[in-house]
């Protein structure tokens, strides 16, 4: 679903992209694994995305591109209505589906035998027993950044950890695996320039307005 329009970038012509996760939600704070599934913002979350959205639009994007899942989509929204310019909520920004992990924590999912391979199973073979597979995921996180890509010169970009990672790998050229050797925190931002498809990291981690210990992750396993 797209609001608003706006024009491409000429071939050959760079492309500015930022890329941020969503605000902390409960499902982090417990270390639970949440990507089809919703889980409300904590107190800090909901700090965070009044934050996140007013750093998003200082940063001067002409169009936001999110994942529909409300933890992203709420900071996407405030952001579109602060820098005044279109929203597009894509289904492929959406986080890797962790199948029978889904709403568990890393130990839960271990005792109820439920196999994660993060770094490296072949492309027809899912991380999460159950869930999307690798190849599935890259497909889908490809057509969104070639839909990026293409939306202007200056984007914003609104998802979560296993996305942004993704994005970047994609990016960067890297294997698919390698997006989870990336640690995103809550509320992080990443920006990078592109040329006709190939980026250049210029900043990683940014975290806005960070809360107080260690900064939570989506993967309490290896990453």
């Amino acid at each position: 679903m797209s609001i608003g329009a706006h024009a491409a970038p000429s071939k050959g012509m760079p492309v500015e992209v930022l890329v941020a996760r969503h605000p902390q939600v409960v499902a982090n704070t417990e270390g639970r694994f949440v990507g089809s599934g919703e889980s409300p913002y904590t107190a800090l979350g909901q700090r965070q995305c009044a934050a996140l959205a007013a750093y998003i639009a200082a940063w001067g994007p002409a169009a936001i591109h999110t994942s529909p899942r409300a933890r992203a989509r709420a900071v996407a929204e405030a952001t579109a209505v602060l820098a005044g310019v279109p929203l597009h909520v894509d289904e492929d920004l959406a986080e890797i589906d962790f199948g029978a992990a889904e709403g568990l924590t890393f130990d839960e999912a271990k005792v109820a035998g439920v196999d994660i391979d993060l770094l490296g199973g072949p492309p027809e073979s899912a991380p999460f027993r159950d869930g999307e597979t690798w190849r599935s995921f890259a497909q889908r996180i490809g057509a969104a950044a070639d839909r990026i890509e293409k939306g202007g010169s200056r984007i914003a970009v609104v998802a979560h950890g296993g996305t942004v990672r993704s994005l970047i790998s994609h990016w960067l050229g890297l294997p698919d695996s390698a997006a989870w050797r990336f640690a995103v925190p809550n509320a992080s931002v990443a920006t990078l320039t592109l040329w006709d498809g190939t980026g250049t990291l210029r900043t990683f981690g940014v975290e806005v307005l960070p809360g107080e210990g260690p900064a939570t992750d989506s993967i309490s396993g290896p990453r």
